[in-house]
């Protein structure tokens, strides 16, 4: 009968774990060959793995530790690569790594070269040749820039024509490498007509998308999510309307966030563009400084409501008080009631509607906090995402008014929850 071993000892564990950390960032001794023609071929293989190929030479570039580049064509056209087999230098710092193996193909780089400077050439002559209505290519960053829906259409046609010169490429790579691998990114900004003093070059713009160009643009599928994505933007008050605007594209389409309350007609003082980390007097402006829009609330899909976020990591963040929620204090007091803060949590009265919250903290990867109203106790949770890493709770604007006795209206147009 075999005998089994004891359980090692945890500081033996410790050590074990600790020596493999050691050896990991050893690496291999600095003197170890370079991974073999052989393994560096099969690698290219993988890399290139649509058409033939042969070694036309090859070359030591490093001795210590070793680095070798082989020089490798294709027999099937004039297309020439490289493929490296090497031991990594050393890295020192404070995650320091030894020398270790590697190989390495620049293949899709050698397809792609082949195709980007004649695409991003011809989409720059193709919106040269239609004059200055307002439409600018950057070739340096590959980037078209629109003012409307109008010249969205125009440009994605303009994109088909250049995708065009990819086809060749069909014969050697099918489409779905050559986008993977090879294609080229055209980025689609809209912008506000703004140009630089300085350069020209476009200012005041926001990114639509990126298209890939690879021989199988689908024009119809582009201009779709073009087109979503500006019917956001208009959505979210970062673009006019635009009278070219199919009739139908915005509607179902909701900001993406709204960081304005008002109680009865009072704004909640969130103040988030007057503050630094220093002098924040609420824990939005914090978040804000940390996270950008959309901290007070944003839209769901998935609920079909906006969420408004609930912070309970106090009413002043100059004092650290972790058990309070100023959210809650700044609407309970704007409605005519009172806020108090306790041991456990912050409760509430407003017109007889009387609460009280007690955050839980991360349970099963949502955010939870008891709600005791009037009387009746639940629970309310919502996922990490919706909160960020701030301690809080987000829920629906017409669950968060019920807890005082209001109703919640989202004014889209003006970007405010208004709870009356």
């Amino acid at each position: 009968m075999r005998r089994l071993r004891p359980p090692l000892p945890v500081t033996l564990l410790a050590c074990c774990a600790l020596a493999a950390a050691a050896l990991s960032a050893c690496g291999v001794p600095i003197d170890t060959p370079a991974p073999s023609e052989a393994e560096v071929l099969d690698y290219a293989s993988l890399q290139c793995p649509n058409e033939d190929f042969e070694v036309v030479g090859s070359e030591e570039v490093r001795e210590l530790p070793q680095k070798v580049v082989y020089t490798l064509r294709s027999t099937e056209r004039d297309l020439t690569f490289t493929a490296t087999g090497e031991i990594t230098e050393p890295v020192s710092g404070k995650f320091p790594t030894g020398p270790k193996p590697s190989v390495s193909c620049d293949y899709p780089s050698a397809v792609l070269g082949l195709y980007y400077d004649d695409v991003v050439a011809e989409l720059d002559g193709l919106v040269a040749e239609r004059g200055s209505d307002g439409m600018v290519f950057t070739p340096d960053d590959a980037t078209l820039y629109v003012r409307s829906y109008d010249q969205i259409e125009e440009g994605v046609r303009l994109l088909a024509e250049a995708d065009a010169l990819y086809e060749p490429e069909l014969a050697y790579n099918p489409l779905e490498w050559i986008r993977e691998n090879a294609s080229t990114s055209i980025g689609v900004r809209w912008f506000d007509g703004t140009l630089s003093v300085e350069d020209g070059s476009p200012e005041g713009w926001r990114h639509l998308g990126d298209v890939a160009l690879y021989g199988g643009f689908d024009a119809g599928e582009g201009l779709g999510e073009l087109a979503d994505a500006y019917a956001q933007l208009i959505a979210d008050g970062d673009a006019p309307s635009d009278p070219t605007l199919p009739e139908g594209l915005l509607e179902g389409v909701h900001r993406s966030s709204i960081d304005r309350v008002s109680v009865r007609g009072a704004e909640v003082p969130f103040d988030l563009e007057g503050a630094n980390n220093r002098d924040a007097t609420n824990p939005y402006q914090r978040y804000h400084l940390s996270e950008g829009g959309g901290v007070v609330a944003h839209w769901s899909e998935r609920q079909g409501a906006y969420l408004i976020r609930v912070n309970m990591d106090g009413t002043d963040p100059r004092e650290h008080d972790e058990t309070g929620s100023w959210l809650v204090q700044q609407v309970a007091e704007l409605a005519g009631g009172s806020y108090q803060g306790d041991a456990t949590g912050f409760s509430w009265d407003v017109g007889g509607m009387r609460g009280h919250m007690e955050y839980l903290g991360l349970e099963d990867g949502k955010r939870v906090a008891r709600l005791e109203l009037n009387g009746r106790t639940s629970y309310v949770s919502c996922d990490s995402g919706d909160v960020g890493l701030s301690d809080a709770v987000a829920m629906p604007i017409d669950d968060f008014a019920a807890l005082f006795g209001l109703s919640a209206r989202a004014d889209e147009a003006e970007g405010v929850i208004r709870l009356e």
